[in-house]
């Protein structure tokens, strides 16, 4: 027996059954959606469940994704190909984290706003 923890052992195996079936799960901190309604739902952090590129594949070459004719000449579009596709097969909304961890950002000082001053002309 090694001596590996029981909680590394089980991602370990999960981690193995999942890359012999071609599947990953990712993280996404922003995934929005489209409920059946239509209406938009996000962004929300998710855990995907992922299919991976089949290595063998003759369309991408293993790469999960086709190059197509973009809107611009000088620079190719990229689609995805039939054997990885972006959408995940099954997801998992997450609840997001408590506003005090969340960044705030600085607030940008206006120097000709109500509070501020600025000897330089305004051009």
């Amino acid at each position: 027996m090694t001596n590996i923890p029981a909680h590394r052992r089980l991602h370990h195996a999960i981690r193995d059954l999942l890359a012999r079936h071609r599947l990953a799960i990712h993280y996404w901190a922003g995934w929005i959606s489209t409920s059946r309604s239509g209406r938009t739902v996000g962004p929300w952090p998710v855990l995907a469940l992922h299919r991976l590129p089949n290595p063998g594949c003759t369309t991408c070459d293993g790469l999960g994704e086709v190059t197509c004719a973009g809107p611009d000449v000088d620079e190719p579009g990229y689609d995805d190909c039939h054997c990885a596709p972006f959408q995940p097969l099954a997801f998992i909304w997450l609840p997001k984290p408590p506003r005090f961890t969340r960044r705030r950002r600085p607030v940008a000082h206006d120097p000709w706003g109500p509070a501020g001053y600025s000897d330089e002309p305004p051009f």
